[in-house]
């Protein structure tokens, strides 16, 4: 089915003492950001607040770039925690810039790996084309670990360093006036939506619309679906239950399975975990990754 159940065949060593299944009232959170590309935490410390928050299963998403923590469990101040080995990948559909959740049940091919660092190399050129394209002194180059792919820069780092090069007084001045994609300073994406999904579905994973609009999703989810999508986050914080409910109309439609997650990042206040994915809603989600829960 168009859902697809890419993890039926999975297993997985657990270490001593792990859940074999996940608790009846398990909560998740699909979409985290570590300091690997835009978060404010390093994917250890942002393991330790998921846990303090009580999160049973997460999935660290940052953008076009590998997970930075082993895929299965881990025990975290006497609590379990499962990590979902994950990505956000940005493509275009349309004129317009979207992003990709990719999910992987165990281990991320190495393969898939190798094409998220493709795609970070390409952000630090992207990232230097704008700096170059802005012409103000003092604004900090792209580092070594960035150009060979390793970390993910985006234009919240191009408003930071344009912040603490003193040109602008915060990150949102920074957006407005020179880091937002419609000043042209920021080069455009260039991989296709429709390609990035058919690369993930390739590599095994399992292929979510982040954070999609209703008025986007209700004029692409058919095409991207027929292209191989399997899911829209429509779970997730500042979305009304309205627009929840749009969401998840659209994805029965289309035959899609419905997501959530927090968009973490760490910039604006609020813990991980304050916003859940319950798993009586991810079981269709779980299962497609043919995990226990």
């Amino acid at each position: 089915d168009r859902a697809g159940r890419i993890g039926a065949a999975v297993t997985q060593l657990a270490p001593a003492g792990a859940p074999t299944r996940l608790p009846e009232r398990a909560r998740l959170d699909l979409h985290l950001h570590s300091t690997r590309s835009d978060g404010t935490l390093a994917p250890s410390e942002l393991l330790s607040q998921c846990a303090a928050g009580r999160l049973d299963v997460i999935a660290l998403t940052d953008h076009d770039l590998s997970s930075g923590l082993a895929a299965g469990w881990h025990q975290v101040g006497g609590r379990w925690i499962r990590v979902l080995h994950a990505a956000e990948v940005s493509g275009v559909h349309e004129g317009k810039e979207l992003h990709l959740l990719v999910y992987f049940p165990g281990e991320m091919p190495a393969s898939y790996k190798e094409f998220l660092a493709s795609r970070a190399r390409h952000r630090a050129a992207r990232y230097e084309a704008a700096r170059a394209s802005i012409g103000l002194e003092g604004v900090a180059p792209a580092d070594a670990s960035a150009m060979s792919g390793e970390r993910s820069l985006t234009r919240h780092h191009l408003a930071r360093a344009l912040v603490d090069a003193g040109h602008v007084g915060s990150v949102g001045a920074a957006f407005s006036f020179f880091a937002a994609s419609r000043h042209g300073h920021v080069p455009n994406v260039d991989l296709t939506y429709v390609e990035a999904i058919r690369v993930a579905r390739d590599a095994g994973g399992f292929a979510s619309w982040a954070h999609p609009s209703p008025i986007d999703a209700s004029a692409w989810t058919g095409a991207l679906a027929a292209a191989g999508l399997q899911a829209l986050e429509a779970s997730r914080p500042r979305l009304g239950l309205h627009g929840r409910g749009v969401l998840a109309r659209i994805a029965q439609k289309h035959g899609l399975i419905v997501t959530g997650g927090s968009d973490w990042h760490g910039w604006s206040g609020g813990a991980p975990g304050e916003f859940s994915f319950p798993l009586r809603e991810a079981r269709p989600f779980m299962a497609a990754l043919g995990i226990q829960g």
